[in-house]
């Protein structure tokens, strides 16, 4: 029987799905690669928020997010054969969730360029900030004022909650250019909060 993906679109803000299962991601993805393809549809309920949230961060739309993580869901579940049990199946899925996001942007809008920007991982950004009700905020300001490869490393790293190591690979680059991405965004998100501070007192 087929593995579902999911076929609505969701709105509004995005929060992961609280795990109430025992069994891990990868626990699902290797019973999907055996044979049991009905393994798949939990691991879509589990992250489809997660993914979905990731590509409207990176495409700014809920509608086209929603459609790249159903086309995501579909090229893992043809492509579960070729996951490696040694890597997170999180960082797998994103993986594929960010080449999907890039080949709509090559296709649909071929004015947009993501480019290879060269910028040391410290604290949490949200650490900038007074208050935790500030963090939209933050990623909002994060958005207007990084460049592409500077928010995505930014917001796999402390959005999503991946280590340095599983951010680089889901960004096809090494960790110390990930760790030199994050380190500048920090430093650019610093410079503007500081200004809007100042002008705030004047």
């Amino acid at each position: 029987m087929p593995c579902k993906v999911p076929n609505s679109k969701l709105t509004g803000e995005m929060t992961p799905a609280v795990d109430d299962l025992e069994i891990t991601l990868e626990e699902l993805a290797e019973q999907c690669k055996a044979g049991d393809r009905s393994a798949f549809e939990p691991l879509v309920r589990r992250l489809e928020s997660r993914v979905t949230f990731f590509l409207y961060r990176m495409v700014g739309n809920m509608d086209d997010a929603a459609d790249l993580a159903q086309d995501s869901f579909v090229k893992a579940y043809k492509n579960i054969h070729r996951y490696d049990s040694k890597y997170s199946f999180t960082t797998w899925l994103f993986t594929i969730a960010k080449r999907t996001a890039l080949n709509y942007f090559r296709s649909a809008k071929p004015t947009v360029e993501f480019q290879e920007y060269t910028e040391l991982e410290e604290s949490h950004p949200r650490s900038l900030l007074e208050s935790k009700d500030e963090a939209s905020s933050l990623w909002s300001l994060a958005k207007r004022v990084l460049k592409p490869k500077q928010f995505e490393a930014l917001w796999l790293r402390y959005g999503e909650d991946f280590t340095i190591e599983e951010t680089a690979r889901i960004m096809k680059t090494n960790q110390i250019r990930v760790r030199v991405l994050v380190h500048r965004a920090r430093g650019i998100l610093m410079r503007h909060l500081d200004h809007d501070k100042g002008e705030a007192k004047s």
